[in-house]
């Protein structure tokens, strides 16, 4: 499925707060009270717990960490959270009670993970965090440059509509509240967008991470805003909503609104080569999940991990924008 289900928050203001906080700052619990060893149990299984199946991006996810897992002669045990942060814990903690060597966690609130990094080291488990964010006591981080990839998609749009007269109303289509993969691309984007004067973003909405949310807050800018020059959708689901907004009220032609969205997956890379969508800025969840695997088996044996962030014991991954034909480096 190409939808997103949205996410049902029942943690506090303060718990998204910590988690950004803590994503920007490196987390500066992530060093405190870690084994100096873990145990590599016989037969070799990896847990990995990940956020929603029904999402083409978390499917790539999961796809490269079976792969690696495959290349290296290692068992996988799977849980699907199904985007609920009670789903995200209890299935963790199912997990390790599975007699798993290492938990790959891909959270839906990364600050719920505490008690089950505590309990994953009291059984020598490392605990790597695969995308969205990390809070706490976790051993390795997966994730894509976020804020710059938001910073590169205001690029896009600045260059294509520069020329435009007058000022450029610009909507953005923000992920569920706490998710903070999403926050940070936002914030990137508005970084970016507020150096030139003559563009201005005129509604925030939160399009719950899915096709049909996109396309109802997609629907509402363009009511509200009928001149709107451009949307930025903090992932490809919502993207593809506003771009069935667009379609619905026939909004074509040279003055139609820009649609750029995040993640590459492929019903938004084949929107953009039918030119109903501009651009977006691709991740790489299968080479992030390949990482996550070998992260884990790295720590397992002692060895060396290759953080580009070794503060925050983070490994980033690269993004790049698709504008049709072929990637364009940020």
């Amino acid at each position: 499925m190409r939808s997103r289900r949205a996410i049902m928050r029942t943690v506090a203001g303060l718990s998204l707060w910590v988690a950004v906080a803590g994503l920007a700052t490196g987390c500066g619990q992530a060093g405190s009270q870690r084994p100096t060893h873990f145990q590599a149990r016989k037969p070799l299984k990896i847990g990995y717990s990940v956020y929603d199946l029904k999402d083409p991006y978390w499917q790539s996810y999961a796809n490269g960490i079976h792969a690696e897992a495959a290349k290296l002669g290692i068992g996988v045990v799977q849980a699907d959270q199904q985007s609920s942060e009670l789903a995200e814990v209890t299935t963790s903690q199912d997990l390790i009670n599975q007699g798993i060597s290492a938990l790959i966690v891909s959270p839906v609130e990364p600050a719920a993970l505490t008690a089950i990094e505590d309990d994953a080291h009291a059984r020598k488990i490392p605990v790597i965090i695969g995308d969205v964010g990390a809070v706490g006591k976790y051993d390795a981080f997966v994730q894509s440059a976020n804020t710059g990839g938001g910073a590169l998609a205001a690029r896009y749009l600045i260059g294509r509509l520069e020329n435009r007269p007058g000022t450029k109303q610009i909507g953005v289509i923000s992920l569920s509240p706490g998710n903070v993969s999403g926050v940070l691309r936002v914030n990137g984007f508005r970084g970016e967008l507020a150096e030139h004067h003559d563009f201005r973003i005129v509604s925030t909405l939160s399009g719950n991470d899915e096709v049909e949310g996109g396309f109802t807050v997609a629907q509402d800018m363009l009511i509200s805003h009928p001149d709107l020059a451009g949307i930025f959708a903090a992932n490809d689901s919502e993207a593809e909503g506003a771009v069935q907004a667009l379609a619905q009220q026939g909004r074509n032609g040279a003055r139609n609104p820009i649609v750029v969205g995040f993640n590459g997956d492929a019903p938004a890379l084949a929107l953009i080569q039918q030119h109903q969508m501009a651009a977006t800025v691709i991740q790489n969840p299968i080479g992030q999940g390949r990482t996550a695997v070998r992260a884990a088996i790295a720590l397992l044996h002692g060895q060396r991990v290759a953080f580009t962030q070794p503060a925050s014991r983070t490994i980033d991954f690269p993004v790049r924008l698709y504008v049709g034909g072929s990637p364009q480096g940020g």
